[in-house]
């Protein structure tokens, strides 16, 4: 899995297996081997549930851990995967990855509608609570956004 925004955004945006999505910036998503990104960040996906749309909307966390406080956050996700959405009206998918340079966390939750519903649930309070409680070791928060694919679900 890998992304980009910005200038090389705009130059991928029309290869095919990408997946757009608006924000406050712009995010494309690919997944496979027959990714249209020549570099860039690339995540391994340590585990994922469902296939993204071509509509809906995602919500995007950069956790910047290391491996012992990735593995726990994400074993406690995994173990409740309704804090990822799974199981909320619309949800789609999501993907848990790893940045094998500095072990930081990723996770990418779609719904194809409903975003905004699962936002203002417990789950996602929890969801939000358990990125914070991961980072503290750090002394930095979680990078959390919230991206719109086709604008379905207007966040």
């Amino acid at each position: 899995m890998t992304f980009a925004s910005g200038t090389v955004a705009e130059r991928l945006r029309q290869q095919p297996g990408v997946l757009v999505a608006n924000g406050t910036e712009t995010i494309l998503l690919a997944e496979g081997d027959k990714s249209p990104f020549q570099s860039g960040k690339t995540f391994q996906i340590e585990e994922a549930e469902g296939q993204f749309a071509p509509k809906g909307n995602i919500v995007y966390a950069n956790i910047p851990v290391d491996s012992n406080a990735r593995s726990l956050l994400f074993h406690r996700l995994l173990k409740d995967k309704s804090r990822l959405g799974s199981g909320h009206s619309g949800f789609a998918a999501y993907r848990l990855g790893v940045d094998p340079e500095d072990n930081h966390g990723v996770v990418f939750i779609q719904f194809t509608e409903g975003g905004n519903r699962f936002r203002d649930s417990t789950d996602y309070i929890l969801f939000q609570e358990w990125l914070k409680e991961a980072v503290e070791q750090k002394g930095a928060g979680p990078i959390i956004k919230h991206y719109v694919v086709d604008a379905t679900d207007d966040l």
